[in-house]
């Protein structure tokens, strides 16, 4: 199975329910440039097409739940342009991001109308689809939950920018809510409004979760060994940030005291030159923090996959299976 085939047709349908939902003539014109400028910067619509197949992968009808996978992407979309602002990072997706294309109080409103905009969203397809007391309540729950779980794992990443030293576990724990979270809440909503039996929901939730986990520890991985035209952004740009990624965490854990002198040197030194991001990169390297994350990040997703026992097999299962897989092995 082709896994980036099968993301673009499945996005379309969804692609087309977040225009109608933002719609380019909304007024003002810059309002409207700004709250779809990073929608339409592209992105591979992982969340949404994970909701629309967890709900086929119970036995659910997709369609029915496009709504709902739509405010996956709008509700990811707003903590991107929010985390740019935070993080005060210049390119998201290959292009500038929104607050630079703006500036930051446009770019914050612009995040805040997408945040309405997911409850829009959700409200829409209660009422379209008739949802019982009980799949509303876990819906509205799920995303309110899960949206506050996010806030949490920000805040532990900026204020782990602040410290010498950050562990494996804090690390996993902070990953899990600021990543994990809502992949875990685009396959359980999938599977909630799919009306998966509640072995299936959880199952479908803890894949969500350990599959993000795994994603972003990937993530780090391409931070420093990827291509920066497939990343979307600068090679080495967690490291002028300060960022405590997966492989900094180990490195440091490893390191000898003069490669712990020169990560603490550069680590979070905004304009470190490119040598010295090579010089970090070997540190990586010589630690065995980039093998560790690689295999931890495979690790992670045997796991994932392992939760879809209980699921019954078909199209929807192979591809969540394909895209685990998919995962750890993509170069953007």
């Amino acid at each position: 199975m082709d896994v980036l085939s099968y993301l673009q047709e499945k996005s379309e349908i969804v692609d087309e329910e977040i225009d109608r939902l933002i719609p380019e003539d909304m007024k003002p014109e810059e309002f409207a440039e700004s709250t779809r400028y990073l929608i339409e910067a592209g992105g591979k619509r992982l969340r949404p097409v994970l909701t629309l197949t967890a709900a086929e992968a119970v036995g659910g009808n997709s369609r029915k739940v496009v709504k709902s996978a739509a405010a996956m992407e709008i509700l990811h979309t707003f903590t991107l342009v929010h985390d740019d602002i935070m993080d005060q990072d210049d390119f998201r997706r290959g292009a500038k991001t929104t607050h630079k294309v703006w500036n930051e109080a446009m770019a914050i409103n612009a995040g805040d109308a997408l945040f309405a905009k997911v409850f829009r969203a959700l409200t829409e397809n209660v009422k379209s689809e008739a949802l019982s007391l009980d799949e509303t309540v876990q819906l509205f729950d799920t995303i309110s939950e899960t949206s506050f779980e996010i806030c949490q794992g920000q805040a532990m990443d900026l204020g782990f920018e602040k410290r010498k030293k950050v562990t494996e576990s804090e690390y996993l724990k902070m990953v899990g809510k600021k990543t994990g979270a809502l992949i875990e809440a685009s396959t359980k909503t999938g599977a909630i409004l799919g009306r998966g039996e509640p072995n299936e929901v959880k199952a479908l939730a803890d894949y969500g979760r350990l599959l993000g986990i795994a994603f972003q520890i990937h993530d780090d991985f391409l931070g420093v060994a990827g291509e920066q035209e497939k990343v979307g952004k600068p090679v080495g740009s967690d490291i002028r940030e300060g960022k405590w990624t997966f492989l900094t965490v180990h490195a440091y854990e490893k390191a000898s005291q003069e490669d712990r002198k020169d990560l603490q040197e550069v680590l979070g030194k905004s304009d470190a030159t490119d040598e010295e991001l090579d010089r970090v990169i070997e540190i990586f390297r010589r630690t065995g923090a980039i093998d560790f994350a690689r295999s931890k990040s495979k690790d992670l997703v045997e796991q994932a996959k392992s939760k879809l026992d209980v699921i019954p097999d078909s199209e929807s299962k192979d591809f969540l299976l394909e895209l685990a897989n998919f995962s750890v092995e993509r170069e953007l």
